[in-house]
């Protein structure tokens, strides 16, 4: 099953009709301000996952300026409407909302100094105004992922997953019945398997509330990826679950260690 682009085909007319409410209040109250470099929207609708459910929805907006002291966000906005978290949230209409983030242009271009997941997310974003192509322009240059990249992030999670599910670390804590403890590893190695998946595909990795998810979709994966993740995200903490799920592990560790030798990386 495409469990992603059936999400997306189940609401493309809601983030049809939120992208054109952010083209709206782009053009109706951002453009004309010239401290505004560009507008993207970003998070659910950008992705188009958005679903106006009975909690609403919010649209999640980047304004790009020079310095973010340029512009006051109550002047645009109104007063913030959620203070204790960190973006600027009023009310559009019913339960859709907006959640305004103001990011410096030089910040922008340092992109890739942030975690992955904060890659991820922007590199998902799409452009409502661009007024000097800077958006563009940061777009074409700043998500650019070469060979070398692939094979070491890539290895860096192979060789992470190799530690984690090896036979001496696993001995150690079956023989004190730390099967908890055992499960916590085995979920961190389950990480370092996805990662290892999405660094191959030439993909960013996404925040954990997406890092399985995402998976099903990639075109580059083990046959045998549906039963991995169903036997990975399962546990039970006793001694036979652990024996089975470990059997799993060394099955991913062959197929990890197959792909590298392809590729003349080990």
């Amino acid at each position: 099953m495409k469990y992603f682009s059936k999400l997306i085909r189940e609401q493309q007319n809601e983030v049809r009709d939120l992208t054109n409410i952010a083209r709206s209040i782009t053009s109706e109250k951002l453009d004309a301000i010239p401290k505004i470099e560009g507008v993207l929207l970003t998070g659910s609708v950008a992705r188009g996952d958005a679903r106006i459910g009975p909690y609403g929805v919010m649209i999640d907006l980047a304004l790009v300026v020079e310095n973010k002291n340029d512009i006051n966000l109550d002047d645009i906005f109104g007063k913030d409407e959620e203070p204790h978290i960190p973006y600027h949230c009023v009310t559009v209409k019913g339960n859709i909302g907006l959640q305004i983030e103001v990011v410096e242009k030089a910040r922008l271009f340092k992109i890739r100094e942030k975690p992955e997941s904060a890659i991820f997310a922007m590199n998902e974003s799409v452009i409502i105004s661009d007024r000097e192509s800077v958006l563009t322009k940061w777009k074409r240059e700043c998500f650019i992922i070469t060979d070398a990249q692939i094979k070491s992030r890539a290895l860096n999670n192979y060789f992470r997953f190799c530690y984690l599910t090896g036979e001496y670390r696993l001995e150690k804590w079956m023989s004190r019945e730390a099967f908890i403890q055992i499960a916590q590893i085995f979920n961190e190695a389950a990480e370092c398997y996805c990662n290892f998946l999405y660094c191959i595909n030439r993909m960013f990795i996404p925040r954990k509330d997406w890092l399985t998810y995402l998976t099903f979709e990639l075109a580059n994966k083990p046959e045998k990826h549906n039963f991995y993740m169903e036997q990975l995200y399962t546990s039970y903490p006793d001694a036979n679950f652990i024996i089975q799920k470990s059997e799993t592990m060394r099955d991913i560790q062959k197929w990890l260690e197959r792909y590298c030798l392809d590729k003349n990386w080990l």
